[in-house]
């Protein structure tokens, strides 16, 4: 019969950074290595454990509270992981494996991860620190939108995944909306021009402005320091009651830097997740490997069942893998992959329904896809990202490859 460990002679590994990395590394860590460590999950937010990805669809009203938990927390301390939440790490000291919390408490680690993941980037336009300035990354920042009453004046600046969101799930909410986004398309990391038009008409008709190809210039702030106007870019005020900043994240290094561990864009970490200092790993948005930082849940579920082995004494090494992107915004799915702005030397295939509002570019060099973008309707998504991850020759499909796996099939076979 296997003798019992007591708890302190558990090895102790803190998890800093309650977000969905940490938690997630925390519940998955203790199911699996609960007898032999004592774990630590510490958060600077009040709630721990959710699912950032549904704060959007908690905006727009179309979930409640009960559906935001991506883990059970009570569960989790019941099973006796010491969840710390509200009261943020300030400090790190390596030499003595202890990490300072904001409240004075001092936490004891064997092995240490940092889940710091990131925060919203905040432009450098004057005015921009003014209390109703916000990002919109937490399940705070929601709470301040859904408390805005009455029909308010919301500006939001950047047209990505994150801005789109928070306009739709606004607008949704009553509000009036004008987007600022300094390409000349929405999503033009996921999208092409004519795609991105697609959308940028089906959100326009929910009530949506748009501002493409532009910044705001400044703020204008009233006495007490909230911004009352936005400047264009032609001199133009416009009246604002809040301003969400959704250009982009940076990701969250503060503590590491002043630790002393090795950071470039984020924390530097090897192929076993570990960073500059031996004891101390880091995954998730705050992590960079190989010159790449991480925002999609693919890679940093990975980077979890890589770390998942490797605290434990085990092989396993993290590996940079192509990764599809897969969006739904306002109801419309989106699917791109690979190359989606074509070269000279490559060729387009092109299907476009704008009554069915299905669009679909596929990207071909020498006989191989190369690049893919679903609009509408994505079923074959997965199919052609397989399609491009096993480098299939489909020279003797291209007439009907636009129209998806069923047609080509026979092809294939």
């Amino acid at each position: 019969m296997p003798s019992l460990i007591s708890q302190s002679e558990k090895r102790r590994l803190v998890i800093v950074g309650a977000g969905m990395a940490g938690s997630k590394l925390a519940h998955d860590f203790e199911k699996a290595h609960g007898d032999e460590y004592q774990i630590v999950l510490i958060g600077e937010e009040s709630r721990v454990g959710y699912n950032r990805i549904m704060l959007s669809s908690l905006l727009a009203n179309d979930i409640s509270d009960t559906e935001m938990p991506l883990v059970d927390t009570q569960k989790m301390q019941e099973d006796g992981v010491d969840i710390v939440s509200n009261d943020p790490a300030i400090k790190v000291d390596l030499k003595n494996k202890t990490i300072l919390l904001a409240s004075g408490k001092s936490i004891i680690y064997d092995q240490l991860v940092l889940a710091t993941g990131s925060r919203a980037s905040v432009l450098p336009i004057h005015g921009s620190s003014a209390p109703n300035v916000m990002g919109f990354r937490t399940w705070s920042d929601v709470d301040v939108m859904t408390q805005l009453d009455g029909r308010r004046s919301v500006c939001i600046i950047g047209g990505g995944l994150l801005g789109l969101e928070a306009a739709v799930g606004l607008v949704k909410r009553g509000h009036k909306v004008v987007v600022f986004h300094r390409s000349s398309w929405l999503l033009n990391r996921q999208l092409d021009e004519e795609s991105a038009e697609l959308l940028l008409n089906r959100l326009e008709q929910m009530g949506i402005e748009f501002r493409l190809g532009e910044s705001p210039e400044s703020f204008l702030q009233t006495d007490d320091g909230r911004v009352s106007h936005v400047v264009c870019k032609k001199g133009e005020k416009l009246s604002v009651d809040l301003v969400v900043m959704a250009a982009g994240i940076s990701p969250e290094i503060a503590l590491a830097k002043s630790a002393g561990l090795k950071t470039d864009r984020a924390i530097l970490v090897n192929e076993q997740m570990q960073t500059s200092h031996v004891d101390v790993f880091a995954l998730g948005e705050c992590c960079e490997f190989d010159r790449q930082t991480f925002g999609l849940v693919a890679p940093i579920w990975t980077q979890i069942n890589v770390l998942m082995k490797v605290l434990v004494g085990k092989e396993a090494a993290f590996v940079v893998e192509p990764t599809p992107t897969k969006l739904k915004v306002s109801g419309v799915n989106l699917f791109s992959v690979g190359k989606i702005q074509p070269s000279e030397e490559d060729s387009c295939i092109l299907f476009k329904d704008v009554s069915a509002n299905h669009y679909r570019k596929l990207v071909v060099n020498g006989g191989l896809l190369v690049g893919a973008i679903l609009y509408g309707n994505v079923a074959d998504g997965s199919w052609y990202f397989q399609l491009i991850q096993n480098k299939t020759n489909v020279s003797n499909m291209l007439d009907l490859l636009v129209f998806g796996e069923a047609y080509c099939c026979p092809q294939v076979a």
